[in-house]
């Protein structure tokens, strides 16, 4: 039964020796390629498909995902080690060959005759290409013309992903990013700030928790000084997530092969996933038609027949072996972090979901749609204004606190005024008033005694005075609360009709309309009330029980002055045998009288204009606006919250797609 299964020619005996050492397994190329394809076992694929689906999705703008980045400083050779995983040729050259992020999404395939790749990008217009490989001959082309595309240049680089799909019986079950080598200088055509555009490129992917690096260094090069290594520290300081890969062992010089097998042992640059050790085919091996199975061969012979090498374990060289530890290594990571990427889908699929409610539903398309939807609207509008005039709170995240002020900074307006007036009273003890007050009251004298010089002339022009002072405090009043009104009218009218710019903006143009017809209304009433105050009239009762209570007022200072020198009490006799104390207390009653009625007053004349006929006022235009067929081409959506919109539902139909998939592992 078992003669009849077909056989695996990339098989690794894994039996122990007796001695429990480790088996140096003498196989053929075609069994070592072959070996790729068992590096997973059956329940790696789908946990493989999985994130290739999510990548494929674009959920990576949303959330981080697990993956495999490669990185290396130019031309240490990642290209060459990728091409020899995945059996295809990869652009090769001097200077910077790989110029986009290149997702290398490897399947393996029983079937021993099947090859199958397809390549897909997005070129620089944001266009969309995919393209079915039949040979793997073409790979190499393809992505030059794709780099081509999304950059517009030779020279350029670009931050979105090519993704490149292969399947054949020689790949194992992995998927890898390849980035960008690290430039040291630009060259003639590139941007002056290459490095910086590629080290942030390589920083967005390694310095995710989620991603595993893939450090390729060159043996011939001091590692202390590779970029690549000193950005995977920076990220990954305890090298937990990082593997090294030396390559182009053929190139070190005589006596430094003892410093490189110090460092697979990780005795000199210490990563926790430890490093491999590579032979790829160079670029003469190439020119002389050596196959990438041909170099499996020749690399296996390398390091086998190697002075100094030959003593590794056979886990530390080959690419065989850094296929396995891949696939075992991202097998691990995804397991690990299958819990919290379900977490962070639901918890961003909940978030999606409060923006796309909060952006709310699609613009209306048809009139009879965008008509019935401004009268809504509108109706909104007035009846949350309505609530805020008469001091009612409208709670609704989409508003500023602000709003709910409108009402109570009125208030504070009003008693502003209030103050001002109890501040410009006459002041009975104000020496220089009560001599300014007789010498009027002298100069008036006919034939009369000195005890009936109190008239009513005198009172009246002192109470006019009085008046006219609180003019300009009741304007000041009303502008305030009217500029006020207007600012929360408009912060209102810019969140109701937020989705149509144009509506809001013919919204706060009634707005400033009925705000100078109010204000010149208002400002009319007002002159007209002090024009009525000049009359200088109290009912009889009103003022008469003002004038006792100003008595009492008076007597309890009298009782209280008892005690203070004569010239003091000789003053309040002189004050009551011409009639001052009289004048006095009678324009001190009225004064009193006329504040309190001004202060009610006043803010019923600004709350009637501001609050309830300029509110009228906006609902009446604003509604014939709506109502008319012509205005109708001002419902039209922000572009920018269409763009908002569109995007959040593609968010969400991605989140919807990826907890799908996830609730299926």
């Amino acid at each position: 039964m078992g003669g009849n299964k077909k056989k695996n020619r990339y098989s690794i005996p894994t039996t122990p020796s007796p001695d429990n050492t480790e088996l140096k397994t003498i196989v053929s190329p075609e069994e070592r390629t072959k070996a790729l394809a068992s590096s997973f076992d059956a329940e790696v694929r789908p946990l493989i498909d999985l994130v290739d689906k999510l990548r494929g999705y674009g959920l990576d703008s949303d959330i981080n995902l697990p993956a495999v980045a490669v990185i290396g400083d130019q031309s240490a050779g990642k290209s060459s080690v990728l091409e020899a995983i995945s059996g295809v040729q990869l652009p090769r050259g001097t200077g910077i060959v790989t110029r986009c992020p290149l997702e290398m999404r490897m399947k393996h395939s029983e079937d021993e005759d099947r090859w199958e790749g397809k390549i897909m990008y997005k070129d620089v217009h944001d266009m969309a290409h995919e393209e079915i490989m039949l040979n793997r001959e073409s790979v190499g082309e393809l992505v030059r013309k794709a780099q081509k595309d999304m950059t517009d240049s030779a020279k350029g680089i670009s931050d979105e992903l090519i993704t490149l799909e292969v399947t054949s019986s020689d790949v194992p079950d992995l998927t890898v990013i390849d980035l960008p080598g690290i430039a040291r200088n630009a060259v003639e055509g590139q941007p002056f700030d290459i490095e910086a555009r590629i080290k942030n490129m390589i920083r967005r992917y390694i310095g995710r928790q989620e991603t595993i690096i893939l450090a390729v260094l060159q043996c011939n090069v001091d590692i202390a000084t590779c970029e690549a290594l000193k950005m995977a520290k920076e990220f990954d300081a305890e090298g937990g997530r990082t593997l090294g890969v030396l390559t182009k062992p053929d190139l070190l010089d005589k006596g430094a092969e003892t410093g490189v097998v110090r460092i697979l042992n990780n005795m000199e640059f210490t990563l926790s996933k430890g490093y491999i050790i590579v032979k790829c085919r160079g670029q003469q091996a190439i020119s002389d038609g050596q196959t990438l199975k041909q170099a499996l061969q020749v690399e296996e012979d390398f390091f086998k027949s190697h002075r100094h090498f030959s003593s590794l374990r056979p886990s530390q060289w080959g690419i065989p072996n850094l296929s396995t530890r891949l696939s075992r290594e991202l097998k691990i990571h995804i397991k690990k972090l299958l819990p919290h990427l379900k977490e962070d889908v639901r918890n961003k699929l909940l978030e999606t979901e409060r923006d796309l409610h909060d952006l709310g539903g699609d613009p209306p398309a048809t009139a009879s749609e965008k008509r019935q939807m401004a009268l809504q609207m509108v109706t909104e509008f007035i009846k949350i204004t309505t609530a805020l005039t008469t001091g009612q709170h409208w709670d609704d995240p989409k508003f500023p606190p602000k709003i709910n002020s409108l009402y109570s900074s009125a208030r504070r307006s009003f008693v502003e005024l209030s103050k001002t007036a109890a501040q410009k009273q006459p002041d009975m003890k104000n020496r220089t008033l009560k001599t300014e007050l007789q010498e009027r009251m002298e100069a008036s004298r006919g034939r009369e005694f000195c005890n009936f010089l109190g008239k009513f002339e005198l009172v009246e022009s002192y109470a006019r005075e009085y008046i006219l002072k609180l003019k300009t405090p009741a304007l000041r009043c009303f502008d305030d609360v009217h500029r006020n009104t207007t600012g929360i009218l408009k912060i209102l009218a810019e969140k109701c009709f937020e989705k149509f710019p144009d509506f809001a903006q013919r919204a706060k143009e009634v707005i400033m309309k009925t705000k100078k017809d109010t204000h010149d209304d208002c400002k009319e009433e007002i002159q007209k009330y002090f024009t009525m105050e000049n009359l200088v009239y109290s009912q009889d009762d009103t003022y008469g029980s003002e004038l006792r209570t100003e008595e009492k007022k008076k007597r309890k200072e009298e009782e209280l002055r008892r005690g203070m020198p004569l010239h003091s009490l000789v003053d309040k006799t002189e004050e009551d045998v011409n009639g001052v104390g009289k004048a006095l207390l009678s324009l001190r009653s009225y004064c009193q009288i006329a504040a309190r009625r001004l202060c009610d007053v006043i803010p019923m004349i600004i709350q009637q204009h501001v609050f309830r006929e300029q509110v009228e006022d906006m609902r009446m235009l604003l509604m014939d606006i709506a109502s008319d067929e012509r205005t109708m081409v001002h419902i039209q959506e922000d572009p920018d919250m269409a763009y908002m919109r569109r995007e959040c539902k593609s968010r969400l139909e991605r989140l919807q797609l990826a907890e799908e998939e996830l609730d299926k592992i």
